[in-house]
């Protein structure tokens, strides 16, 4: 049993975590979710954000008056959800060798191939499960990977999910590839190489106008990615003469986002700050 000291400072113990959980819930959100509009016609969103945050972001351009969207964002993981019949292809500005690795996973029923240079060079089923597969590539140029299903759902709804494909290690996204999804429709869509590719996408689901919006991707990314994408928004801004700002990213991150862009613009004047503060949107790779 405890003495009456140890009943002490157990009870002082308790208290302290207390009051600084009560310290954190009253003051460490507002102080990190700082709310300081610039005054600017530009708004800037992290496409990283989680679809949530997005539609706050998407509420913000179109009820705030603003005149354009910048997206920014670093590579994203290839992943890709494809219907029955849809095709990934992938196109490399020169020939390519090493070895290409590709994870797919499905529903019960699904199953891919894939076409190098036209010549049909594997096919496999796939499971629930993520499952890497390899070939080796000679001199390739053209990649095709096309989804089919022995059952496809009636609802329509994806049946293979793509979660990786590199080659000798390197997300296909960074090799410099033009990327397309075909359509059974016929309807043909870019790749989303970046998170800001993704979001453009989104955000035109979200009722923003494709011709208001521009991406701005990271390719490179130098420690921080808050700041690297900073840096090119930035670089961006200076050729275009805009001198103020707004950028819309999730709750927790915004102080440290607004100190960044502060850093690459070399000055404090003309940043705002707008956090998406939807329950659930601050899931992401910022940092």
């Amino acid at each position: 049993m405890m003495g009456p000291l140890w009943k002490r400072r157990f009870r002082r113990v308790a208290w302290g975590c207390f009051a600084f959980w009560l310290f954190i819930v009253l003051f460490a959100h507002p102080f990190f979710a700082v709310v300081a509009p610039s005054g600017g016609e530009v708004l800037v969103v992290e496409g990283w954000m989680h679809d949530e945050g997005l539609k706050e972001a998407a509420d913000l351009f179109n009820e705030g008056g603003y005149d354009h969207l910048y997206i920014t964002g670093t590579p994203r993981p290839f992943a890709y959800y494809l219907h029955d019949g849809d095709t990934v292809v992938l196109r490399f500005a020169k020939p390519t060798n090493g070895t290409l690795l590709l994870g797919a996973a499905g529903l019960p029923g699904a199953l891919w191939s894939l076409t190098i240079d036209g010549t049909a060079s594997m096919s496999r089923s796939v499971t629930g499960d993520l499952q890497d597969n390899t070939i080796e590539l000679h001199d390739a140029r053209d990649i095709r990977i096309i989804a089919a299903s022995n059952a496809p759902p009636p609802s329509g709804e994806p049946v293979l999910f793509l979660g990786r494909l590199w080659v000798d290690g390197r997300n296909a996204h960074l090799l410099g590839a033009t990327i397309t999804i075909h359509g059974t429709n016929g309807n043909k869509e870019p790749g989303r190489p970046t998170f800001a590719h993704e979001a453009y996408f989104i955000l035109q689901g979200k009722g923003v106008p494709a011709d208001r919006m521009t991406v701005v991707p990271t390719w490179v990314v130098d420690k921080s990615r808050t700041l690297s994408t900073a840096r090119d928004l930035i670089a961006l801004a200076n050729t275009q003469g805009i001198t103020s700002f707004d950028i819309a990213t999730v709750a927790v991150h915004a102080r440290r986002t607004r100190n960044m862009y502060r850093k690459a613009k070399g000055s404090p004047d003309g940043v705002g700050s707008l956090p998406c503060t939807t329950p659930g949107a601050n899931d992401g790779p910022g940092g």
